[in-house]
């Protein structure tokens, strides 16, 4: 198989089934930007980010504009390279009461509540399961080598089976994940899903105005890690091989309209990389 990003001019530094690096990784491929996909463990990952001129934390955009070290920013930047009328922060209007405003405030929101909340919850459920671990680990970077991503040499040769105890014990550590922040990031979760919910109410097809854009995006992407939608393109297990709490919190998730929502934009604007099968 061809690789879709051989010769790209832009280079994406991922963890693979991170909801951060989806949302940069949808915004992308929607915008039909050319890129490859450098996908690492979680620990290994800081490196390389560092050394491509991010930060710690991925995802990170090497560019010929420069490097973007925020998926808001890989959003935006997206935004540069389609029509006006395909924006996700819908830019071709020029007050802010026609929507760019409420799209902008949802997409902070989601942004700084949400996504943190979603995974703390996961990684306090999978973490402690380390064969589970590294089933979610391998079908995501067997997922994303199909589609062209580069992949870090070691990998599948037990390296990551070594120093897991340590990955697990940063991690923890470095995102307060215990019980009772997984119990506090559960009502934050509670407490957007009721909001969108809510808007959900009168019928809408999304939650601005009349066509998708990043504020949809957003809520899908970093909702993810609890809905595990089907059509994600790191291949996330089906809620039925989730730890028992983890899936009935996602089976109550999906029931709701929030989460068939978020569910419908995967399946119906969650296209496939440039270069492989289409869908939605």
């Amino acid at each position: 198989m061809s690789d879709p990003g051989a010769g790209a001019p832009h280079r994406l530094i991922t963890i693979p089934w991170s909801h951060y690096c989806e949302k940069a990784r949808w915004a992308l491929d929607r915008a039909g930007v050319p890129y490859r996909e450098d996908a690492y463990l979680p620990f290994a990952h800081a490196l390389p980010a560092l050394w491509a001129g991010g930060r710690t934390s991925v995802p990170v955009l090497v560019s010929s504009a420069g490097v973007l070290r925020d998926s808001t920013d890989i959003l935006r930047y997206a935004d540069t390279l389609v029509p006006p009328e395909r924006a996700l922060f819908f830019r071709e209007f020029r007050e802010p009461d026609a929507g760019r405003a409420e799209v902008e405030a949802l997409e902070e929101l989601f942004d700084l509540d949400l996504g943190p909340a979603t995974r703390r919850i996961a990684y306090f459920h999978l973490l402690p399961d380390a064969e589970g671990t590294f089933t979610l680990m391998g079908g995501s970077f067997r997922a994303l080598e199909g589609a062209g991503a580069a992949l870090p040499w070691w990998f599948g040769r037990g390296a990551f089976r070594a120093y897991f105890p340590v990955a697990r014990s940063v991690m923890n550590a470095a995102m307060r994940i215990d019980a009772a922040s997984a119990e506090r990031s559960r009502g934050k979760v509670r407490a957007v899903f009721d909001a969108v919910n809510e808007r959900l109410r009168d019928g809408r097809p999304f939650l601005v105005g009349d066509r998708f854009s990043a504020a949809d995006l957003t809520f899908a992407a970093l909702a993810a890690p609890l809905l595990v939608p089907e059509d994600h393109p790191a291949s996330l297990p089906p809620p039925g091989e989730l730890p028992s709490d983890l899936r009935a919190l996602a089976e109550a998730l999906r029931g709701e309209p929030a989460g068939a929502f978020a569910l419908r934009m995967y399946r119906e604007h969650r296209h496939a990389r440039p270069g492989q099968s289409a869908g939605g």
